[in-house]
């Protein structure tokens, strides 16, 4: 249950810290085709993650924070896929670890010590979820974005986008969120929200949360080598029209992804031990929020 929490808190991201830029060359729609173009031809990439979370209970004094590295590689020739994961609580020390193969059309994972074969039904959607890339692409394109200039990002030349997701993407990113703030409280999960039931927009939410995304685009080729996210949120019972004992959570979550190694070579190889893995169903949910991964 520990993992599945972690997962899910993982799971909700949204949002970018932004700071000083040159002088803006080109419009937020050439951009976007050069963003486009840039997906073209992609074969291999590698990246790297950092997530912090977040998350207080003003009601019953508890407090989590909480720090995700995440590191990875994709393989879109060969539909191949490797990430590997800590999650580490920095209250009680305690390390949670990842690792996941997807190659010959199988996933792998292991936690802790432990490996597991998953059932695949559906393997393009598997590898989908792998390959990161056109989602957070679609995020871009699905929020409000503006050239903020010129920045580097790891001394790649790049243009610098800063912008909010729009009205529907917020909702759907809120509604993790507030899961993930119930799974750490002692009160039960209102059932139209555990059932997927719970408008949203009847509530004032959204009044008390932000969202918002920074991107890195490269100069020359229109890659896209880093995106923060970034979001934030308060709930009690008046905020959600609901009865309730009374409560107070507030949520922070932050995350900033590092792509380089377009198009270099990648050697995605399962390891000897993971061929006696127990087989089991893979909830798809969990499978890309311990990835790192932030979907629209």
């Amino acid at each position: 249950m520990r993992n599945v929490k972690s997962s899910i808190i993982i799971s909700i991201a949204l949002l970018a810290a932004c700071v000083g830029a040159s002088a803006q060359e080109v419009g937020i729609e050439q951009i976007k085709q050069m963003i486009e173009q840039s997906t073209e031809n992609l074969t291999t990439y590698s990246r790297s993650a950092e997530a912090n979370i977040m998350y207080s209970n003003v009601s019953i004094n508890t407090a989590l924070n909480a720090e995700k590295v995440t590191n990875g590689k994709v393989d879109l020739v060969n539909k191949a896929g490797w990430w590997e994961s800590n999650l580490t609580d920095k209250g009680s020390g305690e390390v949670l670890t990842w690792e996941g193969f997807f190659v010959n059309g199988s996933e792998y994972w292991k936690e802790g010590k432990n490996w597991t074969k998953f059932e695949i039904n559906d393997t393009a959607r598997i590898m989908q979820d792998y390959n990161e890339i056109p989602g957070q692409l679609q995020l871009i394109k699905d929020s409000n974005m503006q050239v903020m200039g010129t920045e580097k990002f790891n001394g790649v030349d790049c243009y610098k986008l800063t912008g909010t997701p729009e009205p529907v993407i917020c909702l759907g990113c809120a509604g993790l969120q507030l899961l993930a703030a119930y799974v750490n409280s002692p009160f039960p999960i209102p059932p139209s929200l555990k059932n997927g039931t719970l408008d949203i927009r009847r509530t004032s939410l959204m009044n008390h949360s932000s969202s918002a995304v920074t991107a890195w685009i490269s100069k020359d080729k229109g890659l896209l080598v880093g995106m923060n996210i970034n979001s934030s949120l308060t709930v009690t019972p008046q905020i959600l029209n609901i009865s309730s004992p009374e409560f107070k959570i507030v949520s922070v979550l932050n995350e900033s992804t590092a792509y380089k190694d377009f198009g270099q070579p990648v050697k995605i190889a399962l390891p000897k031990e993971a061929q006696n893995a127990s087989f089991r169903t893979v909830p798809a949910d969990w499978r890309w929020a311990v990835f790192g991964s932030v979907r629209p």
